[in-house]
């Protein structure tokens, strides 16, 4: 288990996500024409949001599945600052579950590990005026408390003490916000959105490879329902490479997994076994309905694919979220 729970540690905000998260580069607007339906988030001061998260992930190593599902309830409460919000996330209802093949000790330890943030406590972090998580607020003393948290559970024995410092020590607010918030960071793509109906807005950018460097892959929003009788808005949003991009990427990392090929046979001493095959498919898609008076997200169903086959070695995971949001009183 050991430091492979503490690189887990990445999921205990409400999950690891697979959204396809990326530095936008260049962006297609719509035709100037088009007229523009805005969305604006509309929040009364010292506004709380109730969040509802429903995440289930579906794993598939050669035929070996399994399941995990994550439900949480979070109230976070808002605070205006300049250019975004100051927002204190408390979680009211946190569960986590692992099915399917034999168990690992690292299955057994998530699911303390999702026990352990309830002991960890809420987190305080910045955002944009959309809601987009920035950075968390006092993130070593956060470490910290976490740290002692996966001690008195039990996860960490005292030599992967440094592994945990060296993991983490190094991570910046802003990287922490991107691993503990990714389910607020997509519940925000919609707030505050203008566009055009059924007149697709495309991002163009670079996001990490599942074997590192990285590759092309865009980003698309559309506005395909505007409904004011019922007050709310429809919008679909997919991102990831392209076949072609994908394609170059496994072309690109072809001589690095011969290489390990080579190292692996000269360590065990066997004839070197061929890679075979290396094809890669990333998605995200998400439907989002939103409110027309508050801006905030009805209902979201988002669903992320990433599959790795490197010859007879196949890994394919699908991520599903249910999420909604709401005021509070």
């Amino acid at each position: 288990m050991g430091n492979r729970i503490l690189t887990a540690i990445v999921i205990a905000g409400t999950g690891l996500s697979g959204a396809v998260y990326a530095e936008t580069t260049t962006a297609t607007p719509p035709a100037p024409e088009a007229r523009y339906l805005q969305i604006h988030l509309n929040l009364p001061a010292g506004a709380k949001i109730r969040q509802s998260i429903r995440k289930t992930t579906r794993s598939d190593h050669n035929g070996q599945v399994k399941t995990a599902v994550y439900t949480g309830e979070f109230l976070n409460s808002l605070t205006p600052v300049k250019d975004g919000y100051r927002v204190v996330k408390a979680i009211l209802k946190s569960d986590f579950q692992v099915t399917g093949a034999t168990l690992s000790d690292d299955d057994t330890g998530l699911e303390k590990l999702m026990g352990v943030m309830a002991d960890v406590g809420g987190v305080t972090y910045q955002t944009d005026v959309n809601l987009t998580p920035l950075s968390l607020y006092e993130w070593p003393k956060f470490r910290a408390r976490l740290k002692v948290a996966m001690r008195k559970a039990g996860l960490m024995k005292a030599r992967q003490a440094d592994a945990f410092d060296a993991l983490y020590g190094q991570v910046t607010p802003e990287m922490a916000a991107e691993m503990f918030l990714p389910e607020d960071a997509m519940l925000a793509i919609p707030h505050n959105l203008g566009l055009s109906l059924n007149n697709p807005y495309r991002l163009d950018s670079k996001i990490p490879g599942p074997l590192g460097d990285t590759l092309s892959a865009s980003e698309t929003l559309t506005l395909t329902k505007w409904d004011e009788a019922a007050r709310t808005a429809q919008i679909t949003y997919e991102s990831g490479p392209t076949r072609k991009a994908l394609d170059l990427y496994a072309v690109s990392v072809r001589p690095r997994l011969e290489q390990v090929a080579r190292d692996e046979a000269r360590r065990k001493r066997t004839a070197i076994q061929p890679v075979g095959e290396v094809r890669f498919t990333l998605s995200t898609r998400c439907l989002y309905t939103v409110s027309l008076d508050t801006g905030l997200v009805r209902q979201a169903e988002c669903q992320s694919v990433r599959d790795i086959a490197i010859g007879t070695d196949v890994r394919s995971q699908r991520e599903d979220w249910v999420m909604s949001e709401s005021l509070s009183k």
